[in-house]
Parts: structure tokens; sequence; C-alpha cells
């Protein structure tokens, strides 16, 4: 090519020059905005991509564009295939509140100050209101009114303690007439709290809600059985503690095969037939903060709520709305719309998700030419999507708005599991756990009531429960059975004072077990003062047959004694008596 020279001296020659020189300028400049134009048309693509897929199938660049995402089975939502690239990460899990024991449970220092901040004295005293108005219904058919005398919270706590003393046995099934035992081959506490039928009465007594209205408020709520005192449990739960990082939502089947109208069938269940109940559970604590259970479809009124998952999980997580919490739960629950609602709500969600959601690139759902162990990731809108092949023939389909990256957790090795399966591992046991837990030491009895079924699993979350706030108040800390027989000692405590001193009718075998448990005031009773009630001496019936009734028993073995067949001793020799025998005197009156 001939280099051609320029006459600076000559205008034409520097308009030339001039003309080239701005041509270059321009084309700099051109370059600079072909550059920032290429990332603000990036951004503008991956709107465009989301909002407009009609202009992108009729570009001549289908082929490029149509490489970097994935179109859903519905022909609308478009996956991409990298993540998105941020500057920083959206504040889903920023944590407002620090999971820590809350409320008066605070103060709780002893096993049955835990279980009291979950079943609250009003709890309780509903209970025995509700129960001793069923008794009085019910005591004209029994011919021994000592039997079906009204009840009181000391005696409904003991009740409870049996129930879980039973549990920590594993013997909730055992008939009661083994735990109760004859000739000392059964369980001594049992028959120191309370005698066998006494028991049996309050078992088919127990009531949740006043009979007189149950008919009016059935009408418009299959649960008024107990629907009052099971959201007051509900209440005590959530005010109680508040949850981790990372909870589970999954069902809960507590075993019924009796007539219920929402009894259900999972096969999958260990009871296959129970009565369906939805749990929010601390995935690491396994604590149950929210529970709500299945009564199918409820009568119009304020208690027909939606079944759909999406509004289940509403309902259980609205006290967590804002929190930074994240929330675990398997592919019944998925969906698109609630991941978004969730995440409104600065909410986290991990889940599987069923591969016949219309959201979902036929790619992932499709194993044809996967290898064993290969993942497909795509991010859409906030949300991860992950297809891994664990077996031949096999895929896993995970959705999340935790995670936005295609990160592999290097500790699974060969197995190359995605981080987003890696975590769902290890948070989906939440309600499994609390599950398994209730069922290893179960307070659950044989009944044909479904209420009972509903109060005994509050029984056994509630056991956990107490435990958790136990641990966490940085008491002693105990596995869980020992707990239980903590508990329930504390629990039937109230009672074993009341009938160590009150021994009238209760065999001398049990009142010389009792006398342990007696209070301290009562201790040292002075040896003239008279009983309560007169009985007949055992030394008379049995030596002549008389029937002479006495004030006065023996305080060694708490057998009747009159005073022609007592021995006097003066206060020297009482106290030197009462060392030789620990406490107890050859011959006094009955407490």
């Amino acid at each position: 090519m001939e280099r051609k020279m320029y006459n600076l001296s000559k205008q034409l020659d520097v308009e030339e020059v001039t003309n080239m020189l701005l041509d270059d300028r321009d084309l700099t400049l051109n370059e600079d905005l072909g550059e920032e134009s290429e990332i603000d048309s990036h951004d503008e693509v991956e709107e465009c991509v989301l909002d407009s897929e009609t202009e992108q199938d009729g570009d001549s660049g289908e082929d490029e564009e149509v490489g970097s995402y994935y179109i859903g089975k519905d022909k609308n939502t478009k996956w991409n295939k990298k993540p998105f690239q941020k500057k920083r990460r959206e504040p889903l899990n920023i944590i407002t509140h620090l999971p820590a024991v809350i409320g008066t449970a605070r103060n709780a220092k002893t096993a049955v100050e835990c279980w009291n901040s979950i079943f609250t004295d009003d709890i309780l005293d509903s209970i025995v209101t509700y129960t001793n108005q069923y008794i009085d219904i019910i005591k004209d058919k029994y011919i021994c009114n000592r039997t079906i005398k009204p009840t009181d919270e000391i005696e409904l706590r003991a009740f409870f303690g049996l129930l879980y003393l039973a549990g920590a046995y594993r013997a909730n099934r055992q008939s009661l007439e083994e735990l109760w035992g004859k000739d000392g081959d059964g369980v001594e506490k049992f028959s120191l709290v309370m005698s066998i039928n006494r028991f049996k009465i309050l078992i088919r007594c127990l009531r949740f809600d006043d009979r007189t209205t149950r008919t009016e408020r059935k009408t418009h709520d299959r649960l008024a059985p107990i629907r009052d005192i099971f959201q007051r449990f509900v209440v005590s739960c959530k005010q109680s503690y508040y949850p981790g990082e990372n909870l589970t939502i999954d069902e809960m089947l507590p075993g019924f095969r009796g007539r219920c109208a929402f009894r259900q069938y999972i096969p999958s269940k260990p009871n296959k037939y129970g009565i369906k109940m939805y749990a929010l559970v601390d995935a690491s604590k396994t604590y149950t903060y929210n529970l709500e259970v299945y009564a199918g479809k409820q009568p119009e009124g304020p208690y027909c709520v939606s079944n759909k998952p999406i509004d289940v999980v509403k309902r259980l997580a609205e006290p967590l709305f804002r929190s930074g919490r994240n929330i675990t739960a398997d592919n019944w629950f998925t969906s698109c719309d609630l991941i978004d609602y969730l995440k409104i709500q600065k909410l986290s969600y991990v889940g599987t998700v069923r591969k016949n959601k219309r959201e979902l690139p036929p790619q992932f759902v499709s194993v044809k030419e996967r290898q064993q162990y290969s993942s497909m990731f795509a991010f859409h809108n906030g949300k991860a999507l992950v297809s891994y092949v664990p077996h031949a023939k096999k895929i896993v389909l995970l959705l999340s708005t935790l995670h936005d990256d295609a990160a592999i957790d290097p500790g699974t090795g060969a197995e190359k599991n995605p981080e987003i399966i890696t975590f769902y591992n290890a948070t989906k046991g939440g309600v499994d756990t609390a599950d398994q837990m209730c069922s290893t030491f179960n307070v659950s009895r044989n009944i044909k009531r479904w209420p009972m079924v509903i109060f005994f699993a509050m029984l056994n979350l509630g056991g956990i429960n107490s435990q958790v706030i136990y641990l966490e108040n940085k008491l002693e800390p105990l596995r869980r059975r020992l707990y239980l027989k903590k508990l329930a000692h504390e629990l039937v405590l109230g009672e074993l004072r009341r009938r160590s001193v009150k021994t009238i009718g209760i065999p001398s075998r049990l009142q010389v077990q009792l006398k342990r448990f007696r209070p301290e005031d009562d201790g040292e009773k002075s040896p003239s003062a008279p009983p309560h009630k007169r009985r007949r001496c055992t030394t008379c019936q049995t030596e002549s047959g008389t029937r002479r009734l006495s004030n006065y028993e023996c305080l060694k073995c708490h057998k009747a004694i009159c005073l022609t067949h007592a021995k006097m001793v003066c206060n020297s020799c009482y106290l030197l008596c009462k060392c030789d025998f620990s406490g107890e005197t050859s011959a006094s009156t009955s407490d």
C-alpha cells in the first residue's frame, strides 16, 4: 500500500487529518460504551429473559440465548445456568432474635418448674374443673364414693407423673394390674401415689372442655373437645423458648385406631393409622415451637381454614416472620409460590420438590444420559435448583433460597453431594427426631377417645420441651430417661406427702414406705395426741375376736392397738427407743 504524505501547510491536508483524528476519538468512545453497554445489557437481558420470552424466541441469536438458561415445563419459568453475580447477599438469614429460653421459663430451677412453664396453672385448673364436672355426672353409678371423689391439681399432677414414669419404664402399653402388682411384684411408686382404681377413674374421667356447651361448639369446630387446652399449650410453647436458626416442618401421626372423623392413614408412618399433626420443630434442639392438628374439612366458621400445604406452612411459620430463620421441609410442602412468599417475610427455605412441578425444566427431571453422582444446577429469582443422581435412574430435586451457588460438599468424597443436599440432610430430621423421642418413652395408654390421643401427644412433646428448657438453663445434664424419672418424682411428690399424713385405709406396708415422704413439721407428733379416726385393735381382733376401737397405733408397724395391749414408757425411754428404731417408737398415736 502506497504511503500518503500530508503537508500541514496546506489547508486541505489539515482538514483531512483533523477529520481522521476525530473519527478515531469517536471509535474509542464507542468501544468504551460498548463494554459498559455489554454489562448493562446483561442486567437487562436477565430481566428480559424473565419477563419476555416471545422476543427471545424470535431473536436470530436464539441458540446463544437458550444456551444460557433452561425453560420450565410451563414454558414460562426460565432458569439461569449460572448463579447471579451479586455484590452482597440478600439479608434473608440475618437473625433478629437469638435462640434462648424466654419468659418465666428463664427462672425455672427444677424439672417440674420447667414443665410448669409448658403446662401452666391455668391449663391444669381448667382440666381439674372439666374433670370434676364429668365426675359429678357419673358418680351416681358408683357404689364407693371414696373412689369417685373429685380431684384437684395435686392429684392431677401425680396422675401425669405416673404416666411419665410408665413411659420412662417403656411400660405405657403394659396392663395396669402388672404396674401396680400384687405381693410386691409391681412398681412400688405406683401403689404409693394412688390406688389402681383411682388411676382408672382419672383416666376415664379426664376432660378438657365444658360439656354443657360442647354441642354448640361442635357445630363449627371438630376439635371442640380439646381446642381450648391445645391452643393454650401451643401458646405456652411459644412463650417459653425462641428457636434456633434452622427449623423443620413435617407431619406427626400419633397412633389411633378408634372412631374419629379425621383419622388418617399414612403408610410411611410407623403407626399408619392416627391423628395427623403438623409440627414446626427446632432442628438442633428438637423443641416443638408450633403445632396444628389436621381436622379435615371444618364446618363454616372461624376454624374453617385451608389445608393446602402452602397455607399450612404460612400458619406454622407466622410467629417467625422477619426473624431470619430457615425452614426445611419435604416435597409435600415445597412450591415456588411458597418459597417466594417466605422470601418476602425474610425467611429462607430448603426442601425437596416433586418432579411434576410445572416450573421445573424437563432436563432436571430426566435421567437419560445422566451419570451417577452427577448434579445439575439452575437459578431463578433468588432460588437455587439442583438435580442430583444418587443411584441409577433415580434423581433428587431440591429448591433453596439459602444457597446461591453450585458448590459441591468436599466432605462427601466420591458421591459429590451438593452443599444444598448436605444442608437438607442435616436439618430435615427435626420433626422425625421429636416423633422418635415421643415413641421411645411414650405416655400413651390404650384408649378409645381421640381427645386423649392428642393430649398424650401434648404430654410427650411437653416432656421434651421442658427438658430443652432444663438443659438451656444450665441445670444438671440428664439423659432423657433419667430426666423423665426425675420429672415424674417431682410431679407425684405433693400427693405422696399428702398420703403420708392421711394413711387411713392404706395398707400397712405402704404406710411404712410413705412415712419417708411425711413433711418435717408432721414428723414429731406427741405420743398422747389422738388420731382423727379410730380403728380396730389388731391384737384384740386376733386373740379374742373382739372389735375394740382405738385411737392409737404402733409407730413401728402402724397397726391399730388399744391401751390394754400397749406398753407405756417414760420420756427418757421413749427417746432411747426412738434412736433404736431410727425415729420410730413402740407405741404412739396415729398421725
